[in-house]
């Protein structure tokens, strides 16, 4: 397996790795639509991946047919959502160090050792391990894939960019006293479990006559503390959701796009500001608040490994 890794590959993968940040709540934003740290939600998450014990040196037949949810108990079609297949090596973290590393947000590129892939072709959902390789370079199964090797991952992806856009991960585990040449991928639903606190956060305040602008310059860590880079936030949502509260929409963070009332998004590029009216949905542009629920702000990054928003807040119009 190649030692050479592809650039930004995986910090991690459900949970992205960094360094942990400590998130400054003392203080509300001061200025209408400028969204602080204060104004961030709080989630935690626990991932249970499952692991699947195979031969060790030899050539392995990998299925995903039976993965009809993902990681958020979406469905998926596994021919026509699976994309691409990434193996990942750990030589020196155990699985369980691997779970607690990506449910703890503390997984860093240097755990990493090696990455191969293989690329769907959209009709068959088997694959053997000796077909992975990254550019042009195959995977050493006899060499390689064994059970001094360290600790291997597989991503089933949607879309080719590595590491990005998980929809199920589990272990694959050489072993000596194994037989197994032919495995199947397990089922996602119900490996993540996420809490979010959404209650404890001070609200975004947006002029309900507009202007409906809103700037994140300041903004440091994400829901769980972590440091972010503001030019990595790509997309912002703007979401109504009629009849809940905060306190209802908490167990719903893997869902706010799918559940909401009325949703407006908008591409960003590196910007540090946005105006509101300029996100669109089925029903055209956002022309301001109305209804009786809540509305939602948030910032994502599409590039990044975690499914939950970098930035995610209750909005007051005032």
């Amino acid at each position: 397996m190649r030692s050479a890794l592809p650039f930004a590959l995986l910090a991690a993968l459900v949970f992205p790795g960094c360094d942990g940040g400590d998130k400054d709540d003392t203080a509300p934003a001061a200025v209408a639509g400028q969204l602080a740290d204060p104004n961030n939600f709080s989630f935690t998450g626990a991932l249970d991946v499952p692991s699947i014990a195979t031969a060790s040196g030899q050539d392995v037949t990998l299925c995903w047919d039976e993965v009809l949810h993902d990681l958020q108990c979406h469905g998926l079609d596994p021919l026509a959502d699976i994309d691409n297949l990434g193996l990942v090596r750990f030589p020196n973290y155990s699985q369980e160090e691997v779970e607690a590393a990506l449910s703890a947000n503390d997984l860093q590129q240097s755990a990493i050792s090696g990455y191969v892939e293989y690329n769907t072709d959209g009709a068959n959902a088997c694959i053997n391990l000796a077909t992975f390789s990254f550019f042009g370079t195959s995977i050493d199964v006899e060499e390689e894939y064994t059970e001094a090797g360290g600790t291997f991952m597989v991503l089933l992806t949607e879309g080719t960019t590595a590491g990005v856009g998980a929809r199920m991960i589990t272990f694959l585990e050489p072993s000596a006293t194994e037989t197994a040449t032919e495995v199947s991928v397990a089922d996602g639903c119900g490996l993540l479990e996420v809490e979010s606190d959404l209650e404890s956060l001070t609200p975004v305040s947006i002029p309900a006559a507009g202007p409906y602008t809103v700037d994140w310059s300041t903004l440091t860590v994400d829901g769980q503390g972590n440091p972010i880079a503001v030019e990595d936030i790509d997309g912002l949502m703007i979401a109504f959701y009629e009849g809940e509260t905060a306190a209802s929409l908490e167990t719903q963070l893997l869902d706010l796009e799918l559940n909401a009332t009325t949703l407006y998004t908008m591409p960003l590029t590196g910007e540090t500001a946005a105006d509101l009216a300029l996100a669109t949905g089925t029903d055209g542009a956002f022309s301001g608040f109305s209804g009786d629920g809540t509305w939602m702000l948030a910032l994502r990054c599409s590039r990044c490994y975690n499914p939950a928003p970098i930035f995610l807040s209750v909005v007051e119009p005032s």
